[in-house]
């Protein structure tokens, strides 16, 4: 009896260690490549907590930390002289949509 106990014990910590690092998945909508096609700005949201927004002449990386609710907030400085950005978006199937000051800009998926 003491067997069978210990074997139902380890196969039920076993299934709890597979459901529990399968939550631990930090899936995040937001990393993958964006492009919105009427201007051809890409962003890249990577898993460091950098973006690289970019058009076809420069490039900038610049930090940035997601908050709840949907709320996106790149810092533009290191010193504070540039205000923060606070960016509200929401991902719907292969699409990225950021609002800033009540105004959207539609993002299409590029790669993940």
């Amino acid at each position: 009896m003491t067997g069978i106990k210990t074997y139902i014990m380890r196969t039920l910590l076993i299934a709890f260690c597979f459901v529990f690092l399968a939550g631990c998945n930090n899936d995040n909508p937001l990393i993958g490549t964006w492009q919105e096609s009427d201007s051809g700005i890409t962003m890249q949201f990577k898993d460091d907590g950098n973006v690289v927004m970019s058009n076809d002449k420069t490039s900038i990386t610049l930090p940035f930390t997601t908050q709840e609710p949907n709320t996106i907030l790149v810092k533009a400085s290191t010193d504070g002289t540039i205000p923060d950005q606070t960016i509200i978006y929401r991902v719907e199937e292969n699409k990225l949509i950021l609002t800033v000051d009540g105004v959207d800009s539609v993002f299409s998926q590029v790669k993940k």
